[in-house]
């Protein structure tokens, strides 16, 4: 009787510790140096807001963040608005304020998602009224841009291509009454500060003589990794990924995503709904038709896919697939394996 009683006390003490500290890992505070500004948009999802709260250095566990909210039922009572938060920060407080929809007064700020087209940042554009609704992102080309100052990114760019690729996912503040191109300046300087500054520094010299290094160019790296941000979410599961994309490219197997074939018939991920007859469709981004990469990239990708395509993950796999239950990416070596892996998981 004494060892069970002992081993309940011990229990409720383990109970009371675990429940104290999650407690205080909640209550964390984290200070706010300047102005903690974060912008969350219409459907976007808690894992993708937890992400970037993380990223920013807003909490301190994105886990610990959705596990929270989840716990206490909010997790579906997310709010789409800007937001300022009060320093110091905890995931307790800023849980509040982004499902009380406790917004902030400033209305110039605009939030790109990693993965959103062109064609959905434009309808964002519309409906803050900072553009036209008669205006339309994919006249603008690379022509239209300083020349000297784009040059290496913009190199590898069609003639004729749209910018498709290069607006840089981030939180941006743009004041009313800006011209188009001075929007989009502002989303292809920001690519270049982030996104290439990021890479540069990530592979120790140069980010193009890297590219020279791989015989990629590094608008292929771009669309490479527009297509991993639609395919798969894990950092891991994107550069194995890559490297069976890679592969087949150099082996004259066909790419086989479907994410091409909703930019192909929508030119947008929101209202895609893929069909029998949609992978029928004559198009160059119909990578089941038409060999090699689609002629752009597919969406604009965030930092992690680009690296995932600059460095990918070396393994014997051929086909993937993603678990719809589980989101969890399913690997195959043979076409055999991967017909089963559709059956069970699709």
């Amino acid at each position: 009787m004494k060892q069970v009683r002992f081993i309940k006390i011990s229990s409720f003490i383990i109970a009371c510790i675990l429940v104290l500290f999650f407690y205080l890992l909640i209550n964390l505070p984290l200070p706010c140096e300047q102005e903690c500004n974060f912008s969350i948009t219409k459907g976007e999802n808690l894992k993708s807001v937890s992400k970037r709260l993380k990223d920013e250095k807003y909490i301190s566990s994105s886990i610990l963040f959705q596990f929270y909210i989840k716990m206490i039922g909010e997790d579906k009572h997310i709010k789409a608005g800007y937001y300022q938060f009060p320093s110091p920060l905890t995931i307790v407080n800023i849980t509040e304020i982004i499902t009380n929809g406790k917004l902030s007064q400033n209305n110039n700020s605009f939030l790109i998602v990693e993965g959103e087209t062109m064609s959905e940042i434009e309808e964002s554009l519309k409906e803050k009224g900072l553009i036209s609704s008669s205006s339309s992102l994919k006249n603008w080309k690379k022509e239209d841009f300083p020349a000297k100052k784009y040059l290496n990114i913009f190199s590898e760019i069609p003639q004729d291509a749209p910018l498709e690729g290069y607006l840089f996912p981030d939180s941006y503040h743009l004041p009313q009454g800006l011209e188009e191109k001075e929007i989009l300046s502002i989303f292809i300087d920001n690519f270049i500060a982030k996104a290439c500054g990021e890479l540069s520094r990530t592979i120790e010299d140069d980010l193009f003589f890297d590219l020279k290094e791989q015989k990629r160019n590094f608008y292929e790296i771009l669309i490479m990794a527009s297509l991993l941000e639609k395919e798969v979410s894990e950092e891991t599961d994107k550069r194995m990924v890559a490297d069976i994309l890679w592969r087949r490219l150099d082996t004259d197997f066909s790419l086989q995503v479907d994410a091409t074939i909703c930019y192909a018939q929508y030119q947008s991920f929101k209202k895609c709904s893929l069909t029998v007859e949609s992978f029928k469709i004559d198009s160059q981004y119909n990578t089941y038709l038409y060999k090699g990469l689609p002629p752009t990239p597919i969406n604009n990708p965030g930092i992690e896919s680009i690296k995932a395509a600059l460095n990918p993950l070396a393994n014997d796999y051929w086909y993937y697939l993603t678990d719809r239950t589980t989101g969890k990416t399913i690997f195959s070596k043979t076409f055999e394996e991967h017909s089963e892996s559709r059956q069970k998981y699709l």
